[in-house]
């Protein structure tokens, strides 16, 4: 019987562990979810659904108010950024 060497037999297996790894990384890299989809805003859907769905959730309760709910929230909003932005100001003027 003629056995291979030690150091054959290591060669043979890195050449095997690489070419798995290689296998391995491109069905990885297959199997994410933004390279399934080709599109790039399904990409950034995919990878960003927190946020997306929080702001379809905005969207649809505010489909959902009253024209008029709408427009006192909108009314109600914009005084309090104006009182924000004030309220900034003057606290910009004090640390001066």
């Amino acid at each position: 019987m003629n056995k291979p060497s030690l150091a054959a037999r290591r060669a043979e297996l890195v050449e095997r562990c690489a070419e798995q790894r290689t296998g391995l990384a491109y069905e990885l890299q297959s199997l994410r979810p933004s390279n399934v989809l080709d599109h790039p805003l399904a990409g950034y859907v995919a990878g960003h659904k927190k946020l997306v769905l929080g702001a379809l959730g905005a969207g649809l309760g505010m489909a959902l108010l009253r024209r008029k709910r709408l427009l006192a929230l909108a009314a109600s909003g914009t005084s309090a950024w104006r009182m924000a932005q004030g309220a900034l100001a003057m606290l910009a003027r004090l640390r001066r």
